[in-house]
């Protein structure tokens, strides 16, 4: 049988021998046999306070990583893409009897959307974090345009007027003892929704108002917190 050259990464490599392909059973199990368990996590929102201790429901985002198409006169070949594309950030919250958490949402919204007036609306809220966003470099980015001469690119900054209307948002996961096992921490997160809350005076039980948010951001972390 032919020897069988492994890369690390790949099946029993790291652990194999090129002779004999063979691996380390012990080596390739898992460290935690437990399951993670849905209903165990927190979330910090640091731009909407009232709104963190009502959350009831979150999800890490999903992703898709692009891919494109070697022709050849066979069967297509598929090379790895270069960009990710990630899902929306969705969160449900009760709803508080003085509607205090869903105005303070509400009101953000407002804050970025202006309905009705740029001038006395737009980016007119202080942060209840009381952080100054206005000169992260995230911001310093390549603009594609078309009036420019340099290749189709310039080294144009986006306006930091509007970093403020951003945030950080940090979701962590928990074991079964309530002890943090994980960090998601997602980048530049703006609300892009806000769901309906529904009133009904025909239920026979009493049903608390809930309220689905959703967020779009850049990107997202994931970082054990083991010690």
């Amino acid at each position: 049988m032919a020897a069988t050259d492994l890369g690390v990464g790949e099946y029993g490599g790291s652990t194999s021998t090129v002779d004999s392909g063979t691996t380390d059973a012990l080596a390739r199990q898992p460290e935690t046999f437990d399951y993670s368990q849905s209903n165990q996590f927190k979330i910090y929102l640091p731009i909407f306070p009232t709104t963190e201790w009502f959350v009831v429901r979150a999800n890490i985002p999903g992703v898709t990583m692009g891919q494109a198409s070697q022709y050849t006169p066979f069967v297509d070949v598929a090379v790895v893409g270069d960009k990710l594309q990630y899902d929306n950030f969705n969160m449900t919250f009760m709803v508080d009897e003085s509607l205090q958490n869903y105005m303070e949402m509400y009101n953000w919204v407002k804050n970025i959307g202006f309905p009705f007036s740029g001038k006395d609306q737009f980016n007119k809220l202080p942060r209840p974090d009381h952080i100054d966003r206005s000169n992260n470099t995230r911001t310093r980015v390549r603009r594609m345009k078309e009036d420019t001469t340099d290749h189709g690119t310039t080294s144009a900054v986006v306006s930091s007027s509007d970093r403020n209307l951003y945030t950080d948002i940090k979701m962590t996961i928990l074991t079964s003892k309530n002890n943090p096992i994980a960090n998601i921490t997602i980048y530049d997160a703006f609300p892009i929704s806000l769901g309906n809350i529904e009133y009904s005076q025909q239920e026979s039980d009493t049903n608390y108002a809930v309220c689905e948010a959703s967020f779009a951001f850049s990107w997202f972390d994931v970082n054990s917190s083991k010690a």
